[in-house]
């Protein structure tokens, strides 16, 4: 009996899971209809009408047009002329249109529920310029800007291709509309037959060798305001054309240039907190950062960030960062970096890193990297790196990929054990160091330092190293200065390309802390003369000086 009656309950339970899921897929499916309906429905100004009327009053023909849009019209007949008789053919056209052409654009429109309203445009000095901007096939062009290039006013058009734009009434022989796309040709309207326009712009044909540049460049662009704004469609739609003497921002887009400020160039821009514009001719000051689209000089002075599209030239400061997404010819100082995806004529200060991704030619200076591909002139930094090198650089580590580079493995009268990593250039070069003597694992005799040096050619398989280095000299711990100074001329025969051989006499100068008594036995397996003695008894320094040698193999 338990066994039937658990077979019950459990049909029962699958009973109820299966209508429920039934019932979850109908409200499912019927939420997904509802939402698709809702995403597809057009607005009743925007539904695209095929209709003809032959001298039939106005009163009529919006009967007529209630019909085919199914909505209702209000209006006052008391206002509106609807007793005179209009004409006209329209095929596949906006709602919106028609009913401008009906009213030869002195009626304006605004929809309510199912009603559109139509009342009469009000007379102020400013006309409202409204229409659509469409492609060669009639279809509305979204985000296109259409701007007066007088007033700096300017709009964008909607996903159905429509806009509106207030204007100063201008005269007929002054007017001026400019509408821009990407990828369509800029058009200029130079006349205005009534306050509705149909304006159609012709796609540009595809240039595949400026495309492959322009997919190449995208990357170099760097956005922190919002990427759907009209500001930054009206920028990617314009050219830098426009011209004034100054400019004042408090963001983005809110000044003096309004939403086309990145198509404008200035000579002076001030920006309170940003700016963003087609580039500076003078100078820009700017409270937290300045964008640039094109070309930027002679000064250019941002609290944190500083950006520049184009070249540039002059003196370019922040407190944190500067891109120049061209060549710089100028001085950069950052307090965190400086980068150029081109080439830097100039010099590059950073309190971190210096970035130039072509040739270099002046001075990079940062507390930790500096970077350039052929670099023409000084390096001054922890980590140097470059493709080639015909100047100096100066670090800890200096990498350059067509440089000298070598592996070290020597002795010398203190330290049996030696391994050195030399980079740069023959002409010029870095070494890091280590030493070590195994007298006692408990307590080792070791050392590490650095060093700098020149290696001229000799022969056709022969070089001559001139060097100067530093080594600190510890046994266990470093606990007080032990720092032995050396100064070695020696030769190199490089056996096969990647192996050679070295030896040469040192030069040796020790520096030594006199109240410390722990230091290191400097010679135990050779006895060297030493020739100079030295105590500084005020400072607790003392000094010594001998003759030495270091000889070994080193791997290129």
């Amino acid at each position: 009996m338990n066994q039937i009656k658990f077979l019950f309950e459990v049909k029962a339970v699958n009973s109820c899971f299966c209508g429920f899921s039934r019932l979850l897929f109908v409200l499912l499916a019927a939420w997904l209809v509802s939402f698709a309906s809702q995403a597809q429905e057009v607005p009743f100004l925007e539904k695209k009408l095929t209709v003809s009327f032959d001298q039939e009053p106005v009163e009529s023909v919006l009967k007529k047009l209630e019909q085919e849009a199914a909505c209702r019209f209000s209006y006052s007949p008391s206002v509106l002329e609807v007793k005179r008789n209009f004409s006209g053919n329209f095929e596949d056209r906006p709602l919106r249109e028609v009913l401008e052409t009906v009213f030869s654009g002195e009626v304006q429109f605004k929809t309510k529920g199912n009603y559109v309203i139509l009342t009469p445009k009000p007379k102020k000095e400013e006309v409202v310029i409204s229409g659509y901007v469409v492609d060669e096939k009639g279809q509305g062009i979204r985000n296109a800007t259409i701007y007066d290039p007088i007033t700096l006013k300017s709009s964008t058009t909607d996903q159905f291709g429509y806009f509106e734009l207030e204007v100063k009434n201008p005269a007929e022989e002054n007017f001026q509309l400019i509408v821009n796309k990407k990828n369509y040709s800029d058009t200029l309207l130079m006349e205005r037959k009534s306050a509705f326009q149909k304006i159609r712009l012709k796609a540009e044909e595809i240039d595949w060798q400026k495309l492959g540049k322009s997919v190449s460049e995208s990357a170099k662009e760097v956005w922190f305001w919002t990427k759907d704004s009209k500001g930054v469609r009206n920028s990617q739609n314009l050219d830098s054309t426009l011209s004034r003497k100054v400019q004042f921002t408090l963001v983005p887009f809110v000044g003096s240039n309004k939403k086309i400020s990145g198509a404008v160039v200035n000579d002076f821009s001030f920006n309170l907190i940003g700016g963003y514009s087609g580039g500076t001719r003078v100078a820009e000051l700017g409270g937290v950062f300045n964008i640039d689209r094109g070309e930027v000089s002679w000064v250019q002075l941002a609290g944190l960030y500083n950006q520049v599209g184009g070249q540039t030239r002059g003196i370019q400061l922040s407190g944190l960062v500067n891109m120049g997404l061209d060549s710089v010819k100028a001085f950069q100082g950052a307090g965190l970096i400086n980068l150029t995806t081109e080439s830097l004529q100039g010099v590059q200060a950073a309190g971190f890193i210096n970035y130039a991704h072509q040739d270099v030619q002046g001075v990079q200076m940062s507390a930790f990297l500096n970077r350039g591909r052929k670099v023409s002139g000084l390096q001054l930094g922890l980590v140097n790196v470059a493709d080639s090198l015909s100047g100096v650089s100066l670090g800890l580590i200096n990498w350059v990929r067509n440089g000298y580079r070598t592996l070290e493995f020597g002795a010398n009268e203190m330290l049996p054990l030696n391994l050195a990593f030399r980079s740069g250039t023959r002409r010029f070069y870095s070494m890091l160091q280590a030493g070590f003597r195994p007298e006692s694992l408990d307590t080792p005799t070791w050392s590490f330092g650095y060093g700098i040096g020149t290696s001229p050619m000799l022969g056709k398989n022969s070089f001559l190293n001139l060097e100067l280095s530093a080594d600190q000299i510890s046994n266990g711990s470093v606990q007080a200065l032990n720092l032995v100074s050396k100064a070695y001329a020696g030769i190199e025969f490089q056996l096969q390309k990647n192996f050679g051989l070295f030896a040469g006499p040192t030069l040796n100068w020790r520096r030594y802390d006199t109240g410390f008594s722990g230091h290191p036995e400097l010679f135990s397996y050779t006895d060297p003369s030493i020739f100079y003695e030295s105590e500084n008894v005020g400072r607790g320094l003392a000094s010594q000086l001998w003759m030495g040698f270091r000889a070994g193999f080193r791997f290129f």
